[in-house]
């Protein structure tokens, strides 16, 4: 299975354990602006070399960013999000119960939103969210500000 394969499979599954049934369609504009994130992006994240990129999608190793995703369920008017490279970041509360697994965040403040899959070895540290943040920044649309 190539890393393509395996990102977009891991995706699917992470979006149906947000309770979402797939990506949301993107308007011509959010396109453009999920193209010109992902041409931002750096080369290395984590220690991690660039691996696989699309006009929506990126990889690092086990690091995968995708744009222009929905709200996760576990989110509502009440949910908090750690601010991190000028990006309001949001971690669905149950995914801090197991410092063993994986986790996706989602950067909430622009527009079209970004989720971020950080594989559980890369827990504990900002470096992933902060390495992204300035390419986030850059090209996508200031949003809504975190709580």
């Amino acid at each position: 299975m190539s890393v393509r394969t395996r990102g977009v499979a891991v995706l699917c599954l992470l979006v149906l354990a947000a309770g979402c049934s797939d990506l949301p369609d993107l308007s011509d504009d959010e396109a453009a602006a999920c193209a010109e994130l992902t041409a931002a992006l750096p080369d290395r994240v984590a220690g991690e070399d660039l691996t696989d990129d699309t006009d929506r999608t990126a990889a690092w190793g086990g690091i995968e960013l995708t744009c222009g995703v929905g709200l996760p369920a576990a989110y509502d008017d009440f949910s908090s999000c750690s601010v991190v490279g000028d990006v309001g970041w949001f971690l669905p509360p149950a995914e801090l119960k197991d410092p063993s697994a994986d986790v996706t965040v989602m950067a909430l403040t622009y527009s079209p939103r970004v989720s971020v899959l950080i594989p559980a070895e890369h827990r504990g540290s900002d470096e992933v969210q902060v390495a992204i943040a300035a390419a986030i920044t850059s090209t996508l649309a200031e949003g809504d500000p975190c709580l």
